[in-house]
């Protein structure tokens, strides 16, 4: 992207000279994203929770692809995220930025909501990048355990990591949410009723310049050791695509599913180096890890968080995931000593704080 990066900082650097000349308007909120034409996750949540006639809300959201016609839909889209970042008093933002990180002007606040509840593998700028990330004034996280992670990838003050929740967790302290998702799967999946379900949902390996690959997971091979009683279900990240295991009556196709939702009929989470074994801890059921590339993961990436420090299960093949279904032997105390160590708050209202602290700076005196 060497010549195309080269240009398209000089347009931005010839609109910021012009925008300069604008006004930062007091009660302008605006939200930007990479990943979807549409508002999703923490970006609904908060959106849905902002009072339209307190605050002038604004939307810029594009979904990249790596194609000409996305490169060159990008390239427009990076003018118009300029354009808000110099005429609002706040912009969320939920994956990296790389307008935000060379352009930003001053009395903008950049407000981080980051699209997971933790990270288990390093990102950001503890790891090489195609730029680094700049310019973001605070992080939401889930408690101060994060604080030093997020200060180290965000580039932040530890202080301005922010453990006051995130909007995405409220659902799953709501038990009347998870029993009507539970009753909805059901409902729709009748062939589930009175299984044992084993949930699949690993993170990627590769990146978006490189692609992106699956590490093998033979499923047949489990399913032929456990009890007919057993299904596994799976989901991979979305930047996977539609990633499918094997056809098979005890295996089911879940990518087009809300995670969280299945969340509520899952017995056994599996996964690997994904940051929704955090959200699943809220739920205290048993989760296994399947990372058979650790050491190599580890040596490459890096991680955060050390998975045997957490007291769940690894796994390095499908025999031993197997046996740790069959003898599952983390208590409920271990269970509950994770959810306390990565959520401070578990009332169901991180919307609520989140709100109130973007009030706060919307109406602070300037």
């Amino acid at each position: 992207m060497g010549i195309q990066k080269t240009i398209l900082n000089f347009i931005l650097t010839i609109e910021s000279f012009f925008l300069s000349f604008f006004k930062i308007k007091k009660e302008r909120i605006t939200f930007i994203s990479l990943e979807s034409e549409k508002l999703e996750l923490d970006f609904k949540k908060i959106y849905d929770e902002l009072n339209q006639e307190e605050f002038d809300v604004r939307l810029c959201l594009i979904k990249y692809h790596k194609d000409l016609w996305g490169q060159f839909l990008y390239f427009i889209n990076c003018m118009k995220q300029l354009y808000y970042i110099y005429t609002s008093r706040i912009i969320i933002l939920h994956d990296n930025n790389y307008v935000v990180s060379h352009f930003k002007r001053e009395g903008v606040v950049v407000l981080q909501v980051w699209h997971a509840c933790g990270a288990i593998k390093k990102f950001g700028n503890v790891i090489d990048r195609q730029y680094p990330i700049a310019n973001y004034d605070y992080v939401l996280a889930t408690s101060s355990y994060w604080k030093e992670p997020y200060s180290q990838a965000f580039s932040v003050k530890s202080e301005n990591v922010l453990p006051i929740g995130m909007p995405r967790t409220d659902e799953l302290f709501n038990n009347n949410w998870l029993e009507e998702k539970h009753k909805d799967l059901y409902f729709r999946y009748p062939q589930l009723k009175d299984k044992k379900i084993i949930l699949y949902a690993p993170t990627f390996r590769g990146n978006i310049y490189k692609g992106f690959s699956a590490i093998e997971f033979d499923a047949l091979k489990i399913l032929e050791q456990l009890d007919s009683q057993y299904v596994i279900l799976y989901k991979y990240h979305p930047l996977m695509g539609n990633y499918q295991l094997p056809d098979h009556p005890r295996i089911i196709n879940m990518n087009h599913e809300d995670t969280h939702a299945l969340f509520s009929i899952t017995d056994y989470l599996i996964s690997d180096y994904s940051s929704i074994v955090f959200d699943y801890m809220i739920l205290k059921k048993p989760l296994i890890f399947f990372t058979p590339d650790l050491e190599e993961y580890s040596q490459s990436l890096g991680v955060f968080v050390n998975l045997e420090n957490l007291g769940y299960p690894i796994c390095y093949s499908e025999e031993e995931i197997v046996s740790s279904i069959c003898q599952y032997q983390v208590s409920q105390k271990q269970m509950e000593d994770m959810k306390d160590l990565f959520f401070t708050y578990q009332d169901g209202e991180s919307t609520t704080r989140v709100i109130r602290f973007m009030r706060g700076i919307i109406h602070e005196e300037n």
